[in-house]
């Protein structure tokens, strides 16, 4: 839960309007989480996942719709569509990075970091919390291998790491595996 005595140095008004914006935002989001855990304690994780992946399906399906533009048909394409996602319509004031985007044998994977990140700050919790964003991701995920017929065998979205539980960034795992060749 979010510690309500703490205070955001937005409140002091000495913050530039970008860092404003960031903390107003992390403010809002920490009282309507406090509010929907009064009302549904039990069901928080899976409100906040189910959001997140419905805001995942209609930002793709609107980007892709109102842009005109082709979805990415590989997985380093995915990945960048997501961070271009995510720091411009989900966490606009966060620090997006692509950390890492590799090929395994049968797996791809990729580390997403998110620095700054509003969901996060001011939230002390004792595991990641990022529910929200973690359903983003593989709503996107899903949608786009799934609409170019990217044949996987399993896709996992973990949050490994989160402001919240003491750590500098947020940073979400995603891996790809295909199957193995000759199996159907």
């Amino acid at each position: 839960m979010s510690n309500p005595d703490k205070v955001i140095p937005w409140w002091q008004g000495r913050l530039k309007e970008r860092d404003l914006m960031a903390a107003f935002f992390a403010k809002t989001w920490n009282k309507i989480g406090n509010r929907i855990a009064v009302m549904f304690p039990d069901s928080v994780k899976d409100l906040y996942y189910s959001a997140g992946r419905l805001a995942g399906l209609e930002a793709q399906s609107e980007y892709f719709k109102i842009g005109k533009q082709k979805p990415p048909g590989d997985f380093k394409g995915i990945i960048e569509f997501i961070k271009m996602t995510l720091e411009t319509l989900i966490v606009p004031f966060g620090d997006i990075t692509i950390a890492k985007l590799y090929k395994l044998w049968l797996d791809e994977e990729a580390i997403i970091e998110i620095g700054n990140n509003p969901y996060a700050s001011g939230y002390d919790a004792d595991e990641p919390s990022c529910y929200f964003l973690k359903g983003f991701i593989e709503a996107v995920l899903e949608y786009l291998t799934d609409f170019n017929k990217i044949q996987y065998e399993k896709l996992i979205v973990t949050e490994d790491t989160c402001i919240s539980t003491g750590e500098k960034t947020c940073t979400f795992k995603i891996t790809m595996t295909y199957p193995a060749r000759g199996t159907p």
